[in-house]
């Protein structure tokens, strides 16, 4: 096993404090390192890219059980120190934005990713989307957000945090909330709770991402509207068109956004983008 304890002083003695500009906060707490490890079920044949790095608390001890981890991080000072200690372990440390980082070059030199990450709460939203842009080259993803965030991402239909991150991610993946993180697993302790979610991809997505993406964000913002309404006052066409393309479509146009399943947003937005209403 890996001593975080050790880690964590050998890092403070080194200079190194959290960067309130990056969103950072390390996780400090051995027993969510070992569950979030055991959730990302990581096997010896695996290549594995972290996401923000930090201290390694998650890193050295994947690279005991994975064929190798790629840890990507954007601090400078953190990859020096990353790289010292990963001298002889299957570590290569990425110094970068993971926003310009090409995943399918890992792809072409290892095969498909397994990704892991203890994400920065205020750039978590991006940094999900862009991954998920790669999913042909990923097996599955295990990542940690901001609580609020992360029931968004799992929420059903019907719920308060459904949305249109909701619909989108279902698009791509099927994502499981796994278990919560205390703020006092990290340094320093954030404002919020974290929460871990397991995201499992779909083989063959539907449809243009981004496109629906704009759609669903749209409609969502008059969430209290009906669809009805919420589709003809987003510009998307004459009242009764719509009306009759919902009824034609087995949706009654008085439902609400939030009670429509993601197939429905999914046949919805492609109807929509064949007649142009």
């Amino acid at each position: 096993m890996f001593d975080l304890k050790e880690l964590l002083k050998e890092a403070k003695s080194s200079g190194i404090k959290p960067k309130k500009s990056l969103g950072q906060h390390f996780l400090i707490d051995p027993n969510y390192v070992e569950k979030i490890l055991e959730a990302s079920q990581v096997s010896s044949e695996d290549t594995v890219l972290e996401v923000g790095a930090g201290l390694g608390s998650l890193t050295f001890p994947l690279s005991l059980r994975a064929k190798r981890v790629i840890a990507v991080e954007i601090d400078s000072r953190l990859c020096e120190f990353l790289k010292e200690k990963a001298s002889n372990l299957p570590i290569e440390v990425i110094q970068g934005d993971i926003l310009r980082v090409y995943l399918r070059e890992f792809y072409q030199k290892y095969g498909p990713l397994k990704v892991l990450g203890n994400l920065p709460y205020n750039f978590s939203i991006p940094i999900l989307f862009y991954l998920l842009s790669f999913w042909e080259v990923l097996k599955d993803l295990t990542l940690m957000f901001q609580k609020e965030v992360a029931e968004r991402i799992v929420s059903s239909p019907g719920g308060k945090a459904y949305g249109a991150l909701s619909v989108t991610v279902r698009t791509l993946c099927e994502p499981k909330f796994l278990f919560k993180v205390p703020r006092g697993a990290f340094w320093p302790p954030p404002e919020v709770e974290g929460g871990v979610v397991f995201f499992r991809l779909h083989k063959n997505p539907k449809g243009d991402i981004e496109s629906l993406r704009r759609f669903v964000t749209k409609i969502f913002s008059k969430r209290r509207k009906t669809i009805l309404n919420a589709l003809v006052e987003s510009g998307f066409g004459k009242r009764k068109k719509i009306e009759e393309m919902l009824l034609s479509m087995g949706i009654d146009p008085r439902r609400r956004p939030e009670t429509l399943g993601v197939e429905e947003f999914l046949n919805l937005h492609k109807r929509l983008e064949e007649e142009r209403c």
